[in-house]
């Protein structure tokens, strides 16, 4: 069980993670953060944060970044974010198409321009649309060669990874993170089914923005029911 003040570092620390993706470190968080606590105390409670799974470190001198348990503790405290009026009504107004599959597709290219992540669309059981990878591939994580080849190797089966997502939705909007979700340990998803067999997600680093994803999926959910 965490402290109120455990909560707050965790969550400011994943805020700053999510913004910049640089691991933060105790000295760093007391002088650029609001928290009146020392440094000393802060490397302290970064330390049980550490011990007890919330975080991690690349490095022995590096400073800290959020663990699977972490992102989830974060994403499960998270108040119901609200979407902005106007990303709403370019929503709204694009659903009011009468090809309902264009204008879902159309959706998918302006939320993965909107997030910078991909985004997937599955109509039934046979076809499934996807966009964004280009803005997914220019997060800082796939930098690094191999992280894009894993990740973009993945998409050689993606009928079969849709199949593994759409069983694992079970709330609308549903929140997969890292190894919970069948595209790999590098990445979270949101999404929500709409219709008999149909489903729109988002995915994105792990470290996505969690809260503009929900609130976008969330939002979606309302007018797709």
């Amino acid at each position: 069980m965490l402290s109120n003040r455990q909560q707050q570092i965790l969550h400011i620390i994943i805020e700053y993670v999510i913004k910049t993706a640089e691991p933060v470190g105790s000295k760093f968080l007391a002088e650029n953060s609001a928290l009146s606590v020392s440094a000393p105390t802060l490397r302290n409670e970064m330390r049980v944060l550490e011990e007890q799974g919330y975080l991690t470190h690349l490095y022995t001198s590096a400073g800290r970044i959020p663990t699977e348990k972490g992102y989830r503790a974060y994403v499960e405290s998270l108040e119901p974010p609200i979407l902005s009026t106007k990303t709403k009504s370019a929503l709204e107004s694009l659903l009011k198409q009468e090809d309902k599959t264009k204008a879902m597709k159309f959706i998918a290219k302006q939320v993965a321009e909107h997030t910078q992540n991909a985004v997937f669309v599955s109509f039934g059981t046979d076809s499934v649309y996807y966009t964004g990878l280009s803005q997914l591939f220019t997060q800082p994580e796939f930098r690094n060669y191999s992280h894009t080849i894993n990740v973009s190797s993945i998409f050689d089966t993606v009928d079969e990874r849709i199949d593994e997502l759409q069983a694992k939705i079970t709330q609308r909007p549903t929140v997969l993170i890292g190894k919970e979700n069948p595209f790999g340990s590098m990445c979270s998803i949101v999404a929500t089914p709409f219709g008999e067999e149909n489903m729109f997600s988002i995915m994105g680093p792990i470290r996505m923005d969690y809260k503009k994803n929900i609130a976008i999926i969330s939002h979606l959910t309302t007018l797709l029911s």
